[in-house]
Formats: C-alpha cells, sequence, structure tokens
C-alpha cells in the first residue's frame, strides 16, 4: 500500500460497491478521511473494513475535507445533498444513470466516477481491471477526475451522460436480467429438487464462447431455429410457475423474432 496522498477524501455510504472501491483508493495511497453512512451497522462495518473512523451523522463530516464521493443510491443522493454543509469541496457521484449537474447547487467542482462492473461485499474484484467511465463540468475537473480514476484502474474513459445511461442500460441486460434467468432456472431445478450445480458448467461455457464471438453466433436452443414441438412443450410444463412461463415465451419470441430479422 502507498503512503497516503492526495486531497483529504470522504466516502458517502458503506454499500457494495463502496465496500470495493475505498480499498482500492486506500491501496493507492489515498487519504481516506473519514466514511458516512446513516445506520449503525454498516457505517462501523465499513469503516473496520478500512480502517477509517466513520460517523453516521452527516453534521458530523470533517470540514478539512477535500473530495467526497457518493456511493449510495440515486434517490439517497438527492435527498442527501441539501444536509451536506461541507464547502469549496470537489463532489462526485459514481451512478451510471444520474447527471453530474446533479451537485450544480452545492458545489462548483463536481463529476461522475462510474464503474462499469457489478459488485458483492464476499467476492473481491481487481479494481485494475474494472472499466471506469468519468465526467466533469469543467476539463480542470475532468484531469482531476482522471488523474484519481487512473490510480485505481487501468480502463478509464470519459463519457458523457447519455452515453453513459446507455452503456449503464446495456450493463442491466447484460448482468442483472442474465442473473435474474440463473434465478428462474434455480427455482425450476429447486421445485422439482434438482440441483442447479448440474449447470454450472453450461453457465461457464455460455459466458466464454460470448467472450470470444458475437451474442448471434453464440445462440442455440429451440428459439433460435423455431422449434415449436419444444417450445410448447415448455411452456406447458411451466403451467404451475407462471412467472417463469411469461418470461420463456417472450424470449423465446425475441429471440425467434431476431432469427427471422436475418
Amino acid at each position: 500500500m502507498r503512503k497516503a496522498k492526495g486531497p483529504k477524501t470522504i466516502i458517502i455510504g458503506a454499500g457494495k460497491l463502496a465496500w470495493h472501491l475505498g480499498p482500492a483508493l486506500k491501496k493507492a495511497g489515498f487519504r481516506i478521511i473519514q466514511i458516512y453512512s446513516r445506520t449503525l451497522s454498516s457505517a462501523a462495518a465499513f469503516g473496520l473494513h478500512i480502517d477509517v473512523p466513520w460517523t453516521t451523522d452527516v453534521n458530523q463530516l470533517k470540514e478539512d475535507a477535500e473530495l467526497v464521493i457518493f456511493c449510495i443510491t440515486d434517490r439517497a443522493l438527492e435527498g442527501l445533498l441539501p444536509q451536506i454543509l461541507l464547502k469549496d469541496v470537489f463532489m462526485i457521484h459514481t451512478a451510471g444513470s444520474v447527471p453530474s449537474n446533479v451537485f450544480e447547487k452545492w458545489t462548483n467542482d463536481f463529476g461522475v466516477l462510474y464503474p462499469l462492473m457489478t459488485f458483492t461485499k464476499t467476492r473481491s474484484v481487481d479494481f485494475r481491471t474494472v472499466p471506469v467511465c468519468i465526467e466533469a463540468n469543467n476539463k480542470e475537473n475532468e484531469d482531476r477526475l482522471k488523474n484519481i480514476a487512473e490510480q485505481i484502474s487501468d480502463n478509464v474513459s470519459a463519457v458523457n451522460f447519455e452515453n453513459r445511461k446507455i452503456m449503464h442500460m446495456a450493463a442491466i441486460f447484460a448482468c442483472n436480467f442474465t442473473n435474474h434467468m440463473y434465478r428462474a432456472a434455480y427455482d425450476i431445478l429447486s421445485h422439482k429438487e434438482f440441483d442447479f450445480g448440474i449447470l454450472k458448467p453450461l453457465i461457464m461455457e455460455t459466458a466464454q464462447k460470448v467472450l470470444e464471438m458475437s451474442p448471434h453466433e453464440a445462440q442455440t436452443g429451440p428459439a433460435s431455429r423455431h422449434d415449436k414441438n419444444i417450445l410448447c412443450i415448455h411452456q406447458l410444463m411451466l403451467h404451475d410457475q407462471p412467472e417463469w412461463q411469461k418470461i420463456y415465451t417472450f424470449v423465446s419470441e425475441s429471440i425467434y423474432q431476431h432469427f427471422q430479422s436475418e
């Protein structure tokens, strides 16, 4: 770990992203002087995790802070900002679909540092491999933000709000929706007392294929070849799980239409 340097930093939030961003910043030598979370348990746990003083009182934020990084939900960010009394600080948020100008009433220096990654507290991630999208309200602050981002990631890009929203939405399809499909498979198997582990080699191969070819080339299954008999059988089998039946039917039709449009 490098010797602490750079701006005196406060991290707002103690969720999954903060849990990974905090150690990455500390490893790069950032001076994290305080963390804030509204709940005692999360503030204390995160403070212990990165060995930094913590508070649950927004009025106790250290006044000598120079950089404040918000790692909280979109709604929480807008609700908390009016309570922040710090002046002349560089404020940045980490959200994919919130504009940088959310800060313009509160500071003259602001920006966005958006890591395009899924985070879980119990899994380690090499932050240097994480794509980081940055945006700031002027060139000087963009340079400052780029310097910050490049100390924790090898993949930093300046991305404006409109393009960041597109990336965020695509990431939801690639990650959140895909994971929900895993949940469907897990539920369907466990409904009949089968082990989800039987699918793990298939999941790994599917992921590996899309790293080496386009999703179109990687697509297989009855919907892509429009096997009506199999599709009908599967839909009938899901009669007692209507949520998954609806998703199966809708997604199968989408796959079929995609291949029909070739």
